[in-house]
């Protein structure tokens, strides 16, 4: 399987407030770069889709300026399987969130990065890039 990759990222000029409701998905308007056909990205949505059954890797960050939370600012791979849930955390509201998982997606699963904290997170208006992810594939006898 050749090696595919995307990278995104959520951008927005400075002092512009981007607020992610609790349980919300952060749409990435930017595509920087990709290459391959097994991994898409819809701008609309905030969803990835596996074209391809294989292993893959995530890893992401947000920046939040602040929080409406008591548990801080928390974020997750959220596939289309339930079971399936990948969480990043940090002890603060202010502070940069960053997660990371690798895992088995089946032809066609999709995942979002959601804001699994427990009320809505807003994005730092100090930067332009509030959040980014980047998934690549992984060939198989690195992962056994």
């Amino acid at each position: 399987m050749p090696i595919s990759y995307i990278e995104v990222e959520r951008l927005a000029p400075r002092g512009e407030a981007l607020v992610i409701p609790e349980d919300g998905a952060v749409i990435f308007d930017s595509i920087v770069s990709s290459e391959g056909t097994q991994i898409s990205y819809n701008t609309g949505t905030g969803t990835i889709t596996f074209n391809d059954a294989g292993y893959y890797y995530i890893d992401w960050y947000t920046a939040p300026q602040f929080g409406l939370t008591t548990d801080g600012s928390n974020w997750a791979i959220k596939t289309e399987h339930s079971e399936l849930t990948f969480i990043g955390s940090s002890h603060s509201k202010v502070s940069a969130t960053v997660g990371f998982a690798i895992f088995r997606a089946a032809a066609g699963e999709t995942a979002q990065l959601v804001n699994v904290s427990d009320g809505p997170i807003t994005l730092s208006q100090a930067v332009e890039a509030k959040a980014g992810l980047i998934v690549y594939s992984v060939a198989e006898q690195f992962v056994s």
